[in-house]
């Protein structure tokens, strides 16, 4: 076993260099296409840098990277940090829409893709990796005055507004996440890990520079492998994965299917499981396996503002081993555990004050992970980012991120859902204002409202109730019930289309269900909850899929 090195750089390209130095023949990176060692991936990026760096000379500006899962994203990663500029990741998956936005409101200098760019994309200054020569003479690499406070990259989450919100993060943030999550997880240089998730999912971030900063290889999963629970398996299976993170609505099935074979990846020593609460029975089925009981599961709380996680829960064999039916046998789920050092968890309540024991409040965050704010938004970085009095008598600037959390007597604090209407499914933290605002421009709709439902397993998914500008039961011309079915269906198929143009896939409701009218409360508002609680059967119900 190898401990990696981390060096004291706080910016991350040169900590990745620190490691390529040491260990310049070990792999770096591999995909479906081939392999690069530390030595050629720092090479790659240096000469593309070179490259970024004539065509965009002044540092700190923002390039977008329109790239396909595979090692190019990586050196084109390391290549825009090289540069002395920030990445904004532009998933070719997502619709153009939202590339568009992305794009005008990070106000890129220049995008790098591999191939062709949307129409929407056209008129933006391009680099294409597909067709771009390597020189036979080296370029000189480049080495612009980068300040650790620059943003290594801009994710955008969803905004409550029906607007995408553009998170910068610095490279000392990175720095600060690799360094004190190394003694937690134990990384070694003999490690393999996963790039599971898309590149514009800030998880990804941990998984990319997680690896390549403790001298680790990368291991990119294709997309329709990542789709697929048994090729999952077969690849941690043929790649002696031993670091794998997850979201737990995605290790479900994993778990399923390992139980099916009999047996776990047996390389696999660490699931990281982030991005929505775990199911604690899912753990245990995946332990049922051979060397199921090998490998350690920790459980994470963290936002995109807070630069990926913000605690560390270790599950210990003992609370994995009690009897389901066993009091609080499963209760330690929802712990948020320890902060990460140099991260800070308050919890309180409406008027600020720390919340005492019983009592439900706000998660507040501060510390070496927290973003200076919002991309271009001043008056919600003021709002969500605010500079509050710490217990020393000093000013600090918190995130407020909108969750709740219980505290225990024994000073536990357990996650206890989201404060306003901001949801995660799938591991992605959705804003249903964002999707209803995307969906409302769709021709023909007279009300809509998006609310989390769950399936008849108990799954969470989105639902979109809406109404057309013609109630179904006034709607003048077909006269049979069959036409009226069938203009209904016609309707949600428009609708759903429309959603597939706008939204990215994770963001699509699951279904779709045309109501006479829309519940109102007392208030004169949509019904929310009575929308909630109808039943999946309830009538002119469509699946997106």
């Amino acid at each position: 076993m190898t401990e990696p090195a981390l060096g004291d750089d706080l910016l991350v390209h040169r900590l990745f260099d620190q490691q390529a130095a040491r260990h310049p023949d070990q792999i770096a990176v591999r995909d479906s296409r081939g392999e690069l060692t530390y030595a050629r991936l720092a090479h790659r990026a240096g000469q593309l840098a070179a490259v970024l760096h004539e065509r965009a000379p002044r540092p700190g500006s923002r390039i977008g990277l329109h790239l396909e899962r595979g090692a190019e994203v990586i050196v084109a990663m390391l290549a825009v940090l090289r540069s002395g500029h920030t990445y904004v990741p532009l998933d070719p998956a997502y619709p153009a829409q939202r590339l568009l936005f992305t794009a005008r409101d990070a106000e890129l200098s220049l995008v790098v893709s591999d191939q062709p760019l949307p129409a929407e994309l056209a008129a933006l200054p391009l680099v294409r990796l597909d067709t771009l020569v390597e020189p036979a003479v080296p370029l000189p690499v480049p080495a612009p005055p980068v300040d650790p406070g620059t943003p290594a990259y801009v994710i955008y989450t969803s905004g409550s507004t029906g607007l995408p919100k553009g998170v910068p993060v610095p490279h000392r943030n990175v720095a600060a996440l690799i360094r004190a999550c190394a003694p937690r997880y134990e990384l070694r240089q003999d490690d393999v890990w996963t790039l599971f998730h898309s590149y514009s999912f800030d998880f990804s971030v941990w998984e990319i520079w997680g690896a390549l900063l403790s001298g680790a290889t990368l291991v990119v999963v294709p997309q329709a492998v990542a789709a697929s629970p048994h090729a999952t398996l077969d690849l941690l299976v043929r790649e002696g994965v031993t670091v794998f993170n997850v979201v737990p609505s995605v290790f479900r099935y994993l778990a399923r299917v390992a139980r099916s074979r009999g047996a776990v990846p047996p390389a696999l020593r660490c699931v990281v499981f982030g991005g929505e609460s775990i199911d604690v029975r899912d753990v245990r089925t995946w332990r049922g396996a051979a060397f199921g009981r090998t490998t350690r599961f920790v459980n994470t709380y963290g936002i995109t503002e807070a630069t990926v996680f913000v605690t560390y829960r270790l599950l210990t064999d003992e609370e994995l081993d009690r009897a389901p039916d066993a009091p609080d046998g499963s209760a330690f789920a929802s712990d948020l555990g320890e902060p990460l050092d140099g991260w800070e968890v308050r919890v309180v309540d409406e008027d600020g004050a720390d919340i005492r024991p019983g009592r439900t409040g706000e998660i507040l965050v501060s510390g070496a992970g927290v973003a200076a704010g919002y991309l271009n938004r001043p008056d919600l970085t003021a709002e969500r980012f605010p500079d509050l009095p710490t217990p020393d008598d000093g000013v600090r600037r918190h995130y407020r991120s909108g969750d709740l959390a219980r505290l225990l007597p024994d000073g536990t604090f357990c996650y206890a859902g989201r404060a306003d209407d901001q949801v995660k499914i799938n591991g992605f933290r959705i804003e249903l204002g964002e999707v209803e605002a995307r969906l409302r421009d769709a021709p023909g709709l007279r009300d809509l409202a998006v609310v989390r439902t769950f399936t008849r397993l108990g799954e969470p998914q989105l639902t979109a109730y809406y109404t057309t500008a013609q109630p179904p039961a006034a709607a003048p011309g077909p006269s049979t019930d069959a036409e009226r079915e069938a203009e209904q269906e016609a309707a949600t198929n428009r609708l759903i289309g429309h959603a597939h143009l706008v939204l990215p896939a994770h963001m699509v409701p699951g279904r779709f269900v045309q109501l006479a009218e829309l519940p109102i409360n007392p208030s004169g508002k949509t019904d929310r909850r009575a929308l909630a609680d109808l039943p999946p059967t309830a009538p002119r119900t469509r699946r997106s899929s």
